[in-house]
């Protein structure tokens, strides 16, 4: 999607990889393993956990910063995706 400022390999290989097709595609799967009345939407969180799989994305500083940059970039792709919007939380 765009060159990551990152010094974390592995996240710039997840955020190399995030573009909104793909993005969309994970959001519908993730939306479609909900309870049918809260399929509308789907939590930050459950995105990031997808997305990383497991990895270890290092220290907790460097898990926390992985996280917030994670936050920017699916902000900047679900805005290029038609019919979805990114709503900040308060986390």
């Amino acid at each position: 999607m765009r060159e990551s400022m990152t010094t974390n390999p592995r996240l710039a290989t997840i955020l190399a990889s995030l573009t909104p097709e793909r993005l969309a595609a994970l959001i519908h799967d993730l939306a479609a393993q909900q309870p049918a009345h809260a399929r509308g939407d789907v939590a930050v969180t459950a995105i990031i956990d997808a997305l990383l799989e497991g990895v270890d994305m290092g220290s907790p500083a460097e898990a926390w910063s992985a996280q917030l940059e994670l936050k920017r970039a699916l902000a900047k792709a679900v805005a290029r995706i038609p019919g979805m919007s990114y709503v900040e939380g308060d986390s």
